[in-house]
């Protein structure tokens, strides 16, 4: 990609600097052909990094459901909720959500970064003080941002030096926690019973982002494997395990209207279309419906983790019941170039580099859904071996 010299010449500047770090984003163009298997570059390869975990996105109910509900209200919702985009639809899903989630009010946003960053910046003021884990999401730390409060970062789940924060934070008009039920580039859990404890010891309000653990810990996210009261505010993503679209935010009895009034992200955006809204409440059913689709997710990801250990790949990382396997390599250009073997083999797992990491900590962010074959993970962890062994 090059520039004509001008007043933009800067921005082919920064995005050599990137190529030459082994650093430049470039999305791929993918075909897909079922839940796991897509055409890129002429050619069908395996993707092992997506976040389908569930296998839903081509489950025909979904599609089904998604097509009904199009050719009824309309390819969308022609203008934001508090004009004339509020569809009955969007009420009666907000409802169920809230049922399965166990709260009492949900309101859809049309993405988990909408929902982080409005929610965020509208419930955060400059008198306020914000505990932030170290690994949270951007759209968690965009949203803090723009709330203007004191930020204050602990190490990742290291609830000792949460306290400490919180005790540092006395003044502050109202306190918070914010972190990740399940965190997307790890794979580890939120402590949520400790923080729980916390909140209740410093009188601070929880908000907690599920958008990885929706669906793939159950149907009521990060809450149901654990021990802990809900948080105040959870984000609830539809595009991870629910294979659709958009996101909820759930809470107590005040939190949707609340939210309609001071959500910039909310009043000023067009309502979440019908066909993604749809597809959500279908999963949920079939989520609920099919006794055996957490279990095959849950051997998926065991047979994973078993291969990459038995060909030498070291996957210590994340909880054993997450489809989420970060294999740890550390240099950016190798990460790039592991991935770049792979994918001439058939396997797309794209490399993740700084700045979604930190640094040194450039990997492979490898990922298993409930629709993948336990033959082709196999065969992708004996390949994964042997690149790692040619690479040193």
């Amino acid at each position: 990609m090059r520039y004509a010299p001008g007043a933009m010449g800067w921005m082919d500047d920064d995005l050599r600097a990137l190529e030459d770090a082994a650093r430049l984003r470039t999305p791929n163009a993918l075909a897909y052909e079922d839940a796991t298997h897509a055409r890129l570059r002429s050619r069908t390869v395996t993707v092992l990094c997506g976040n389908d975990y569930l296998g839903l996105r081509h489950h025909p109910a979904l599609l089904r459901a998604a097509n009904e509900v199009t050719t009824r209200h309309g390819s969308g919702t022609g203008a934001s909720r508090l004009i004339s985009g509020n569809l009955t639809l969007h009420d009666e899903v907000e409802a169920e959500v809230a049922e399965v989630a166990g709260a009492s009010t949900a309101l859809l946003c049309t993405s988990g970064y909408a929902a982080n960053v409005g929610a965020l910046a509208a419930l955060l003021g400059p008198d306020d003080v914000v505990c932030s884990d170290a690994l949270n999401h951007a759209s968690l730390i965009d949203g803090m941002r723009l709330g203007r409060a004191t930020v204050a970062v602990f190490a990742h789940n290291d609830m000792a030096a949460l306290r400490d924060v919180l005790a540092r934070s006395r003044g502050a008009r109202r306190r918070w926690i914010v972190t990740e039920g399940l965190f997307s580039m790890d794979g580890d859990l939120a402590p949520l019973d400790a923080i729980a404890e916390l909140a209740a010891a410093f009188d601070a309000h929880r908000y907690v982002d599920e958008a990885h653990a929706f669906g793939v810990l159950g149907p009521g996210g990060t809450r149901s494997s654990v021990g802990a009261p809900p948080p105040d505010v959870r984000m609830l993503g539809f595009g991870k395990a629910l294979g659709a679209g958009g996101a909820a935010l759930v809470g107590g009895p005040s939190l949707r209207p609340w939210l309609w009034n001071h959500s910039r992200s909310f009043i000023f955006s067009t309502g979440v279309p019908p066909g993604p809204v749809a597809a959500a409440r279908e999963a949920l059913r079939v989520l609920r419906d099919d006794p055996e689709l957490l279990p095959r997710l849950r051997r998926n990801i065991a047979v994973l983790r078993d291969a990459l250990g038995e060909h030498g790949v070291s996957a210590t990382h994340g909880h054993p019941e997450v489809p989420i396997v970060p294999v740890v390599l550390g240099d950016d250009a190798r990460t790039a170039r592991v991935s770049a073997r792979l994918l001439e083999a058939g396997w797309f797992v794209h490399p993740i580099r700084p700045p979604t990491v930190p640094e040194g900590t450039a990997r492979l962010r490898v990922t298993v859904s409930a629709a993948h074959d336990p033959m082709e993970i196999r065969a992708f962890a004996r390949c994964l071996g042997e690149v790692l062994r040619c690479e040193g």
